[in-house]
């Protein structure tokens, strides 16, 4: 006798679905909260104890909890916590930069290790670049004493939705029409999450940083390029092809510098730390890196007064177009240049509240990131790994 078929309502209730939903909630309370007692997982998600207990033993055999020291309460019994494995299993993030590429290793609670970080140049060709990253990859594993589960890759540019394919990277061309996390991911046969930088920025805010629980918000990064991230009801805004965001490249000097992406006059080529580079280093008749430079400066070797005046300007033009757009409640901006003077980055909001609409301003609080792009990819990596339907 077969059962009848149950009608359709959307999401179809099934055994293995409900074992996900749990798996997911188990790891996403012990991500929020830390190491926990079986009992508060269960005050904490309102899954039964039982259920519970099956979950947690599933995730304990896959290796991805590990039980920590036992907790000893006022009244009652001690019990054991469970917390994101950290001693047996680690992920990998590997941030590719214009100039340089970091790798770096966590535990999938996304605490970084101390001292695993290992930084190389960023070849000038793609094969070079990804020989380098796999080399740098096996290095490591060949090390650790833990199993690497996956690693997270952010990158500049362009990075398609559909089939994570960078469309383009002004700033990257290495990377025009390739496929990095599917290649990477063939040579090391490790499991690859890949982010466009921005987007990682925002998922390391939400996740480690200072947008814990906050549902509107937008991230401004101000480094190589200008990127911006719009979370908007706790998803990022993708738009169609996952490309929506690209604020660096509306034009503000209609003949202005010419941008990696092929126009002139571009906003990323007068308001992040590489225009601020080029600005100094063109004054100076020399070719400075971002760390040259913003060292240089910090020291008193090199004056720029103008410069930075020029740079923050359009800083705070780009700060007030995304709060006048998009209304976010809380705005990230992450950037180096920002550390060169204890009053930089409230000159900065000064003059974003001198170019902004009063209402919208009223209601968005501007905030300096906390998170990094280190961390957005690990995080990244762990979302994938936490989301997988086989875990």
């Amino acid at each position: 006798m077969t059962s009848p078929r149950p009608r359709e309502t959307g999401v179809r209730a099934t055994a293995p679905l409900l074992r996900q939903l749990h798996t997911r909630e188990v790891l996403g309370v012990l991500q929020r909260r830390g190491p926990l007692s079986r009992a508060e997982i269960v005050r904490l998600t309102g899954i039964s104890g039982p259920t519970v207990t099956r979950t947690t033993a599933q995730l304990l055999a896959a290796g991805l909890i590990e039980e920590g020291p036992s907790q000893h309460p006022p009244l009652g019994r001690p019990a054991r916590v469970l917390r994101l494995a950290t001693e047996t299993v680690s992920v990998l993030g590997l941030v590719v930069g214009v100039e340089q590429c970091e790798l770096v290793v966590a535990g999938l609670d996304g605490q970084l290790h101390a001292g695993a970080r290992m930084a190389f140049p960023t070849p000038k060709d793609y094969e070079s670049l990804i020989s380098s990253a796999a080399e740098q990859i096996d290095q490591f594993r060949s090390i650790s004493n833990t199993n690497v589960l996956g690693v997270g890759i952010t990158v500049p540019g362009l990075l398609s939705r559909h089939d994570k394919r960078t469309l383009i990277s002004p700033n990257l061309h290495q990377t025009d029409g390739r496929q990095l996390g599917l290649d990477l991911q063939r040579v090391t046969g490790l499991e690859v999450a890949i982010l466009q930088e921005t987007h990682a920025l925002c998922l390391a805010e939400k996740t480690y940083g200072a947008a814990r629980d906050v549902a509107n918000f937008a991230m401004l990064d101000i480094t190589g390029g200008l990127g911006l991230g719009i979370v908007d009801g706790g998803k990022i805004l993708g738009g169609y092809n996952g490309l929506a965001g690209e604020l660096g490249h509306v034009t503000v000097e209609l003949d202005g510098r010419t941008c990696g992406c092929g126009n002139r006059g571009c906003l990323e080529t007068v308001a992040t730390d590489a225009a601020l580079c080029t600005l100094v280093g063109e004054r100076l008749g020399t070719r400075l890196s971002a760390d040259e430079l913003l060292a240089q400066l910090k020291s008193g070797e090199i004056h720029a007064p103008r410069e930075l005046d020029r740079v923050l300007g359009y800083v705070a033009v780009a700060l007030a177009a995304v709060i006048n757009l998009f209304n976010p409640q809380k705005l990230f901006v992450y950037g180096r240049l920002l550390d060169l003077g204890p009053r930089i980055f409230d000159d900065l909001t000064e003059r974003t509240a001198g170019r902004t609409l009063a209402p919208s301003l009223a209601d968005c609080q501007i905030i300096r990131a906390q998170g990094n792009k280190r961390q957005g990819a690990v995080a990244g990596i762990i979302e994938q790994l936490m989301s997988d339907d086989s875990r």
